[in-house]
């Protein structure tokens, strides 16, 4: 009789902790998937003064002394880009994010990324970090994307709630592209979006 009330209790204890396990892994399951939930349902908002489309031709390639100080007027549309547009961070806690250009249209009058210069500051025209050395970063130096093919990483950064931030993109041919007597054309979108932790 007392071997099988030993039996019984070690039966019980078995199923107590079998039991007490299986609630205590639901309850971490739980929580990763209500955190993964949190971690998607963010967002960072972004708008634009003019486009996000920046397009340009080679009719007038310029110098890296010009095109980082371009204020958008004066030269004509294709020649150089100026893109002013902020980023918004309305969540409730600090995120991180990434800013991203993405090629427009492929064809066989492509200017090479190579010659494609990019400079990126803030709205009182201070350079962002990566930005601030005297070598101008081209369209083909910037990181591409695994998960994200044709497009290339310009910027990385993170804003507290529900703050803001100003960029301004400038971009232009390089002066050392060799003019040609076709139109050439290259042209990319600026995006923005939470970044993938």
């Amino acid at each position: 009789m007392k071997k099988q009330d030993n039996n019984s209790h070690f039966l019980r204890s078995i199923s107590i902790v079998l039991l007490s396990l299986i609630a205590f892994l639901l309850i971490i399951a739980m929580y990763i998937k209500i955190d993964d939930y949190k971690t998607s349902s963010f967002k960072v908002d972004v708008s634009f003064q003019t486009t996000d489309l920046v397009q340009l031709t080679n009719k007038l390639p310029l110098s890296d002394s010009i095109g980082k100080n371009y204020n958008g007027s004066g030269i004509e549309e294709g020649i150089a880009g100026y893109n002013e547009f902020t980023v918004t961070n309305p969540n409730d806690r600090k995120v991180k994010y990434e800013v991203y250009l993405t090629k427009v249209n492929s064809s066989s009058n492509d200017i090479r990324s190579n010659y494609i210069k990019l400079y990126l500051t803030d709205d009182s025209n201070n350079p962002i970090e990566g930005f601030e050395t005297k070598k101008i970063k081209t369209y083909y130096d910037l990181y591409t994307f695994n998960n994200k093919p044709g497009s290339k990483l310009l910027y990385t950064g993170s804003l507290v709630a529900e703050s803001s931030t100003k960029f301004i993109l400038r971009s232009w041919v390089a002066d050392t592209y060799i003019l040609s007597t076709e139109e050439e054309k290259f042209s990319f979108d600026i995006d923005v979006r939470i970044k993938q932790e």
